[in-house]
């Protein structure tokens, strides 16, 4: 019997449109003011390029680093997909999706495909902590303008 997928999954709750929410997560302004900190980029097209970039981020202000994906879907605005990875770790699908709900909107965020090894196991973990706190940081972005 195989091991199954490792895959993460979290959802939280925005009180806000869809496409206020859309907007913090699909233009470099947007993701700069919440997640990334200086620069980050977006083409927003299938086969468009998408940098992230950190300068001093993290609670000891010690993350400089990028990451680039490649943008697989969009559907504004209800569904966005970019894929990642780097010569560390096997490239994986990040899916948003955005269901309209009374009183704001819906957001769940998947990543699936990483490598059963011990690398892909470690990445896994990683993300799926990454994951939960950037849910957290979007929210407090949208709701109340709070920027990282």
């Amino acid at each position: 019997m195989s091991e199954p997928e490792l895959e993460i999954r979290h959802s939280v709750f925005i009180r806000a449109s869809r496409e206020k929410v859309w907007a913090a997560f699909t233009t470099p302004l947007g993701l700069d003011a919440w997640w990334g900190t200086s620069g980050s980029e977006i083409d927003l097209r299938p086969g468009g390029k998408l940098t992230l970039r950190w300068r001093g981020w993290g609670a000891e202000r010690d993350i400089n680093t990028d990451r680039d994906g490649v943008v697989i879907e969009v559907m504004p605005p209800q569904r966005f997909v970019f894929q990642w990875g780097d010569e560390t770790e096997p490239t994986t699908p990040v899916e948003f999706d955005l269901e309209e709900r009374d009183g704001g909107t819906l957001l769940r965020v998947r990543e699936h495909g990483f490598a059963l090894t011990a690398e892909g196991r470690k990445s896994f973990g990683g993300h799926s902590l990454g994951w939960g706190e950037v849910a957290t940081l979007l929210k407090f972005y949208v709701e109340h303008g709070v920027r990282y």
